[in-house]
C-alpha cells in the first residue's frame, strides 16, 4: 500500500506524450497513415484511416516500433496502396526515399 504524507509531495516524473508520423499512403480518396508516439518508456504504433485510429500496438522499443510499422507499409504497398509524400521511417530510423 503507498502512504503519502502530507509533508512528502509526489513528485512522479511524467513525460510529455510525443508523435511522429512515419508513414502514409493512399488509394484513390482513402488515406492510410502511421504514427509512432513514445510516453513513459513505452512506443505505440497507431494507424489512422482518415482521421480514425484503427489499429494500434505497443511494443518496447522505438526500433521494435518501427519495424512493425516497416511490415505493415510493405504490405499495404504491395497491395496497391500508393506512399504518400512524406519519407518514410525504414526499421532502423533512417529515412527511406519512396
Amino acid at each position: 500500500m503507498l502512504r503519502i504524507s502530507a509533508d512528502q509531495p509526489m513528485t512522479r516524473r511524467q513525460s510529455e506524450p510525443s508523435f511522429e508520423t512515419v508513414w502514409t499512403v493512399r488509394r484513390g480518396d482513402q488515406l492510410v497513415r502511421a504514427e509512432l508516439y513514445r510516453s513513459d518508456g513505452s512506443w505505440d504504433v497507431r494507424l489512422f484511416s482518415d482521421r480514425q485510429l484503427f489499429a494500434a500496438l505497443m511494443l518496447g522499443s522505438r526500433g521494435l516500433a518501427l519495424v512493425w510499422a516497416d511490415s505493415i507499409f510493405d504490405g499495404v504497398v504491395a497491395e496497391g496502396w500508393m506512399p504518400g509524400s512524406q519519407s518514410i521511417h525504414s526499421s532502423w530510423g533512417e529515412p527511406k526515399n519512396v
